[in-house]
């Protein structure tokens, strides 16, 4: 889950209990690192949940991608192709 770029924007695509039942079942949880903040959620919080810390193009660089606004032109660039 890259963190988000809208001005504005200070919701998150996934909250920590999500992340913690996401990641309960098996799926790996890659989070930017500062992503929650603007929402209150520490980058602490989303490491206990089981999210992988990381940079921006790793988050955007994953299988599936989590937003809440649309990813602007310089975030399409990372997403790999298949991303959903």
């Amino acid at each position: 889950m890259p963190k988000e770029t809208a001005a504005g924007e200070a919701r998150v695509a996934l909250v920590p209990e999500v992340v913690a039942k996401l990641t309960g079942q098996g799926l790996e949880v890659v989070v930017e690192k500062g992503a929650g903040v603007a929402a209150a959620f520490t980058d602490a919080a989303y490491k206990e949940a089981g999210a992988t810390l990381a940079g921006a193009k790793e988050a955007l660089g994953a299988d599936i991608v989590a937003k809440v606004a649309k990813p602007s032109a310089a975030e399409i660039e990372l997403l790999k192709k298949d991303a959903v």
